[in-house]
């Protein structure tokens, strides 16, 4: 049987498959890809963070280290500073001695915040520092200290000056006269003023280099502080003292202004005395005896009316009884019916009824004549006294409207006569009032009252404040962790090599078939050999998994041709040949291993074979295949070497004699293995992977770039490469891989180490 080149280019282009829910899915390296970007898009890999942390460890202590240094010479540089503090007790208004005692602050509930922060601020203001300064001779102490600054602010300054030279605002700030800056700031930014939360005490501190200076002067603030709250009562008091006579002024004058107008008005209206007692004094008095006066007329007339009437009532009466006129009604009375009779026959005209009715008025006549006399004379005498009465009781009630009159005339006028008494009473209470308040102040003013005193006066510091170097270095010591960590990942992140099959993963798109270890302390030929000389080693089980997985790589199983290339060079390129072709041939596989770097060859020298014949002789016609197949110490392995360097290796590759060799497959050998040179800036390994069935890509850890990685992978592709998957080289222990492992448990055979969450019977 042989291979032809027509049964090569038609090798079957497929893909590992992937057990996902059950059932067998190809898995192209898109989809792949695809699958394992969903699956770590949207969760944090905690494990893979530990990882970055482990492999950065060094960079991480190496700048904790250089900052905690840093902090303690920074921190041994400083000068100590002690501090020594009062405690004072403030209450919110002290006890008065009199009614009217003067406050030097406001009285306010015990929890007002406003009134307590009013007394810190008091306490860190100018004027309570420039006394204390004056009381305490501080001016040539104060001066001698330098303005806070970092120690190597100097020495920046000069560098500065040294290559920039002084700058246009330097020169012109020299010609500027500028305000010094005032001892007060500089006496004020070593105090520290501390409430005690829920209390009434608060702690006054300063911070000096010398102890004994730190408590005089913390001492005399005390007592400066409360000797100022008694003088703000004394100018108070004073002050107060001096309102009050200028208001006791002003009122004495109002006083007797008003007294003034009260006289002038009293003169002027001819009002005696207007007291409410007596009001309207005679007039009144006289109105009174009128109203009673009125009342009795009022009496007699009613009285003088009712026997008038009575008198008028019995006069009709009679005149119904009398003779005369009852006679002359009866007449009367005659004619009318007489007339009513005829007035039947007859009309009113004529002469007859004419001369009746005359009779009957004439009758009517005489009844009115006799009626009149009759009332006349009855009662005369009632009827005068009647018409007295009536007239005595009209002139009283005139009389009475006059005096009525005259009492609201006068009391008008009282009405500004008072007016004018309650000014002066007002003005003179008010005068005598403040008369008695200034006499008050004048005795509360001396009295030394006070709502501050001292708690605990401040004591010799017998230790420093700071620098504190515990606390410094405990921070340095965070500080550089943090630094460290932080430097760490943005190094991480600005590191483009692969340091895990994961990132591999993601990165290509394809499946990772290998992971093989890093073997400290080996040169490339042990290596190389380590499957063969070391068969229960962690290499060896690395390619044997390997191997495993190529029987899964393709439809047909392990590939008949393989082109292992690499992006760059020395990334265990050959020895991933020679180790995988050592794997397969124990596995009962003829494995014939061409070594195709026709730029570098490093097969030969591994194997320690002759080079003077190989694949370059083959590709020239220089020699025959059965010239050029070595056989190796391990059984089951052939070698062809690469020969003598080729000036034009790209031209041997792509011509047709290299075909034969496939011819081989499956006839002498099983599968055939190419270690192809690098892909990046040579187009041998494109060549050599576009006429085999299968390429794999070769990636070292914390070796291989990412950019050169995906960029062999395009270029790959663009030869229309079957690039099956990837192998990851010198993974060392710990970081082969999302699951840290170590190679050391789980390759090595006739080991005494534990494995892990293992317990010994």
């Amino acid at each position: 049987m042989t291979h032809s080149s027509d049964n090569h280019n038609q090798a079957p282009r497929t893909f590992p498959v992937h057990q996902q829910q059950g059932s067998l899915v190809p898995l192209s390296p898109h989809n792949y890809h695809l699958q394992n970007d969903e699956k770590d898009d949207d969760e944090i890999d905690l494990r893979e963070l530990w990882s970055v942390l482990k492999r950065r460890k060094g960079t991480i202590l190496l700048i904790a280290l250089l900052v905690f240094i840093g902090t303690l010479i920074v921190t041994l540089m400083q000068t100590p500073i002690y501090r020594a503090s009062v405690t004072l007790q403030i209450n919110t208004e002290s006890t008065k001695v009199l009614d009217y005692d003067v406050e030097a602050t406001d009285a306010r509930p015990a929890n007002d915040k406003d009134f307590y922060q009013t007394q810190y601020e008091l306490l860190k203001s100018r004027t309570l520092a420039r006394k204390t300064i004056d009381a305490l001779s501080l001016e040539s102490t104060l001066k001698g200290e330098e303005l806070a600054k970092p120690f190597f602010a100097d020495t920046l300054g000069e560098i500065k000056k040294l290559f920039i030279g002084e700058t246009p605002t330097e020169q012109t700030s020299q010609k500027i006269q500028l305000g010094q800056y005032p001892l007060e700031a500089k006496f004020l930014n070593n105090l520290t003023v501390s409430p005690v939360k829920n209390s009434r005490i608060v702690t006054v501190s300063y911070d000096s280099e010398n102890p004994q200076l730190a408590a005089t002067i913390t001492n005399s603030l005390a007592n400066n502080f409360i000797e100022m709250n008694l003088n703000r009562r004394k100018d108070s008091a004073s002050y107060a003292e001096k309102f009050l006579q200028e208001e006791l002024a002003n009122a004495k004058s109002k006083l007797e202004e008003s007294e003034g107008k009260l006289i002038e008005f009293a003169k002027k209206e001819s009002i005696i005395r207007m007291d409410d007692e007596k009001q309207g004094s005679l007039t009144s008095q006289k109105m009174g005896e009128l109203n009673a006066a009125l009342t009795e007329a009022e009496k007699e007339r009613i009285e003088a009316e009712s026997k008038y009437k009575q008198a008028q009532a019995a006069g009709a009466s009679k005149v119904l009884e009398n003779s005369t006129i009852q006679e002359l009604k009866k007449n009367l009375a005659k004619l009318q019916g007489d007339y009513q009779e005829k007035l039947q026959i007859y009309k009113p005209e004529y002469p007859l009824m004419a001369q009746l009715q005359n009779q009957i008025e004439e009758i009517r006549a005489q009844i009115t004549q006799e009626t009149s006399r009759i009332t006349s004379t009855i009662s005369s005498e009632l009827q005068a006294t009647y018409a007295a009465s009536k007239q005595k009781e009209d002139q009283l009630r005139t009389e009475l409207t006059k005096q009525k009159d005259e009492l609201l005339n006068l009391r008008d006028k009282s009405i500004g006569y008072n007016t004018l008494q309650r000014e002066v009473e007002t003005n003179r209470n008010l005068y005598e009032g403040l008369l008695q308040r200034i006499k008050e102040v004048g005795v509360a003013g001396g009295i030394g009252t006070n709502n501050i005193s001292i708690v605990d006066p401040a004591i010799v510091p017998y230790q420093k404040h700071k620098p504190n170097t515990r606390l410094n270095l405990a921070l340095g010591l965070v500080l550089g962790l943090f630094l460290g960590t932080v430097i760490a990942f943005l190094l991480e992140f600005l590191d483009d090599r692969v340091k895990n099959s994961a990132d591999l993963e993601r990165l290509l798109g394809l499946p990772v078939l290998g992971i093989t270890p890093a073997l400290k302390g080996k040169d490339v030929i042990e290596q190389s050999m380590a499957t063969a000389r070391q068969p229960t080693s962690a290499m060896a089980e690395a390619f044997r998994s390997l191997r495993t997985n190529l029987l899964f790589a393709t439809r047909e199983g392990i590939p008949r041709s393989l082109t292992i290339t690499s992006s760059m060079p020395s990334e265990a390129k050959s020895s991933t040949c020679i180790n995988l072709a050592t794997a397969l041939a124990q596995a009962g596989k003829r494995v014939l291993l061409v070594d195709a770097d026709l730029r570098k060859p490093t097969v030969h020298q591994r194997f320690k074979l002759d080079n003077s014949q190989g694949l370059s002789n083959y590709l020239t016609h220089q020699a025959e295949s059965v010239d050029i197949i070595q056989d190796t110490s391990i059984p089951g392995v052939s070698v062809v070497t690469a020969g003598p360097l080729s000036p034009n290796p790209v031209e041997l590759l792509s011509s047709e004699r290299l075909e034969s060799l496939f011819a081989l497959v499956p006839v002498e050998f099983d599968i055939v293995i190419f270690d192809s040179p690098p892909t990046m800036g040579l187009a041998d390994a494109l060549i050599l992977s576009n006429r085999t069935s299968a390429t794999i890509l070769v990636a070292a850890y914390a070796q291989s770039k990412k950019r050169a990685l995906t960029d062999s992978l395009k270029r790959l592709r663009q030869a229309q490469a079957n690039v099956i998957g990837a192998i990851f080289t010198k993974v060392k222990g710990g970081s082969g891989h999302n699951y840290d492992y170590d190679y050391n448990y789980y390759y090595s055979y006739g080991s005494n180490k534990q494995l892990p969450n293992e317990t010994t019977a």
